[in-house]
Order: structure tokens, then sequence, then C-alpha cells
């Protein structure tokens, strides 16, 4: 620009007396705006030049007009040497390099337009008194005319970046005692399940623990306790079930039904009422005499059958007994003793998979209703050295 245009400067102050918001809208009126967007685009970062180019007469004319709405405003003789000031954190301008000592304050900085590098300010004691402002003229918008700011806008010369401040060294972290103790006891879980749930409860109090706390490391080693320790805890609640413990397997052949009271009939006759043999297994037991009860239970290769063993003189069952066969081979019976229904009623059995068999017992009084059951013991049916056995588990 040459040195015979001026530029229109709007400090951002307020003319003595005057209220900021009704200067701001008629000002953001007058510049065709929306108040916000003249806040944030001119005030915001005044001082700034808000026209350039100008005749002496047009500037000194919209000088008055703003000062007739209030503000402060001031015209510059217009050239390319521009500056930037920092105030608060908050780039302002662009602004005439002459006129940095009219706008700066203590505390500011400046920089060349352009520029990259940005200077404090502070004012000379030693200078002397600025010049004198050119001659503007004094009045209102109405006295300067018609013509109006309407179309002015700021300057648009974009702004220097502002300086980066150094990064400051990262502080080094130490390294968390509770998550590698946390870790070592998981780790010691693996291979002694019992310590589980100790060690879960560990590994989450150290993520408890160094959640707040930043400056400490560890985080990934408490996250692998907490996951190596309930791995274990589901490894001890999922344990297998201990192998059951089998007494020694006793022979009991089958024996002839046998009749229990004085002139009962012949077990010959008393399988007349027998029920009837569903299939091989019941067969044999007939043929060792035995009168089944119809009760009897499968599951795989494994059959169990009731059957009483002793019968009175009107053929009904005095004593039972279980009868135990796998793969249609009988291996034995359940009982070491038949269970007498004078004391003991075999309430119930269930076959629970092809090896264990679970049996409950009623213990009776001398009415033959008043049974309780107080006794359930479990079998199991395992191979042994010789083949199949049976056994009761303890």
């Amino acid at each position: 620009m040459g040195m015979d245009h001026r530029c229109l400067v709007l400090s951002g102050r307020l003319l003595e007396g005057q209220d900021a918001a009704a200067v701001h809208e008629r000002m953001a009126a007058a510049f065709g705006m929306e108040m916000a967007g003249f806040r944030e685009r001119v005030f915001a970062r005044a001082p700034l030049i808000i026209r350039r180019g100008l005749d002496d007469a047009t500037a000194d004319m919209q000088a008055a007009q703003l000062r007739g709405m209030g503000a402060e405003a001031d015209v510059w003789p217009d050239s390319d040497r521009l500056i930037w000031l920092r105030r608060d954190n908050q780039v302002r301008g662009p602004l005439p390099e002459d006129s940095l000592s009219r706008y700066a304050e203590a505390g500011d900085q400046w920089c060349h337009d352009g520029g990259q590098t940005w200077f404090a300010w502070t004012p000379e004691p030693d200078a002397e008194e600025p010049p004198p402002l050119p001659p503007q003229a004094h009045g209102t918008a109405a006295d300067a005319g018609t013509t109006e700011p309407r179309t002015h806008a700021p300057a648009s010369h974009e702004p220097p970046p502002l300086p980066v401040a150094p990064a400051a060294a990262p502080a080094k972290k130490s390294f968390s005692f509770a998550a590698i103790f946390a870790a070592l006891v998981a780790v010691l879980a693996l291979a002694w399940h019992p310590v589980a749930p100790f060690a879960l409860l560990l590994a989450v109090c150290a993520l408890v623990y160094l959640k707040p706390r930043p400056a400490l490391q560890g985080r990934a080693v408490a996250v692998l306790a907490v996951i190596l320790s309930a791995t274990a805890l589901l490894m001890w609640m999922h344990r297998p079930a201990p192998a059951p413990v089998a007494q020694a397997y006793v022979p009991r052949p089958l024996k002839p039904l046998s009749q229990n009271a004085p002139g009962a009939a012949t077990g010959t006759q008393c399988l007349a009422r027998t029920a009837t043999p569903k299939n091989d297994e019941d067969r044999f037991l007939l043929t060792g005499e035995r009168l089944l009860t119809g009760r009897a239970q499968r599951k795989g290769d494994t059959y169990v059958a009731e059957a009483a063993v002793a019968v009175d003189e009107q053929c009904q069952p005095s004593a039972m007994q279980l009868y135990v066969f796998h793969n249609g081979v009988f291996i034995g019976t359940v009982l070491d003793t038949a269970a007498s229904m004078a004391n003991t009623k075999l309430a119930d059995f269930d076959l629970v998979d092809d090896q264990h068999l679970r049996v409950t017992y009623a213990a009776c009084t001398d009415k033959p209703a008043a049974c309780a059951a107080t006794t359930v013991r479990q079998f199991a049916v395992m191979p042994g050295g010789g083949g199949w056995t049976l056994g009761e588990m303890k």
C-alpha cells in the first residue's frame, strides 16, 4: 500500500459513558452481522484493522461514524508492514507496525505478519511521546452523511501460529509391587487350585489400587493376574469327581427262593405270581427261583432289577434284593443282606447312568405304613481285573 492511503483501526475500547451491549448491538447492525459473530470476529480480535486502502476523507468519515456509535476508532497510514498482538493467549490484529506502542499493553507479545517468532513487548521508559494522531473529524454517523460501514470487514490476514510450549520430559514411572505379587500368587493358583479364590481377590485389589495412581506401572500385569487366577478358579470348581472307592466284590450266587414261615407254599408254587419277565436278565432271575416285582431300570449296558428272595405263606415278598447285570451278564447283588420287609423297606433305587446306582432305604416300625426314608447309599459299576465288578462308593 502507498503511504497516501489510510487504514481504519478499531481499538476495542469504548468511549466514555458508553454501554458495551448497546455499542456492540449498534455496530453489529451497521456491519450487517449477528451479535455473536460480530463479537467473535471483530471485538474479540481488537485492536485490528477493519478497512484498508482508504483516502483521507473516507477514513476520517468512517472513523467518525464508529465514534458516533460509541467505539474508539483511529486512522493510521496504510502500509504492508503489519504486526499481530498476543494477549491473554489470544491473537489480535493485524495492526500497522507503527501503532504497536499505541495499542500494546504490558505483558503482550507481538509478531511480524508472516513471521514465526513472538517477542515480548515492554514500554520504553525513555521513549518520546508518540506523535499526535492525524486530525480526525468528530460527529455522529448522521453528521457524516449516509455512508455506513456495512460492507466493512476485518482484514483477511491470517495470524501466525501460537508458540508451542516445550514438552515436559515424561516422568519415570515406577512398577507396582502389588501387581507383581498378584501375578506370582496367580501362577501359584494354577499349580495349586485351592489358592485360586484368594489369588483372584488379590488381583482385583491390585487393579483397584492402580486405577487412581497413573504414576505406577503394572496394569497389564494385574490384568494378567486376574485372567490366570480366574482360570485356576474355574479349574478348581470343575475338578473331576474323586474316583469311587469300591469294596471288594464278594460273589453272591443265586439261591433258590425260600419261604420263611412254617407251612408256606413251595417256591415253585409262588413263582406263578411273579411279574412277567421282559428280557433275558429277568428270565435268568426266574431260573434261580426269584420272584420278580416288576421294578427295574436300564441305562446303557447296565440293568438293575428288584426281586424277592423270600416269601411268606401267602407268597408275599418278605425280603428284597437288587440284581445288577452288565452287557447281559450278572455281576452281583447290591445289598450284602436282603432288605427284610419287617424292619427295612427298599423304598427306591435310581440308576443315574450306566455306572452309578443310588439306593434309598426306609426304616419301618411295627406298623407297616410307618416308614420314613433315612438312608441313601451309592454304588458303582466298574471294570476290574477279572471283568466288571460292583462296589459301594464311600
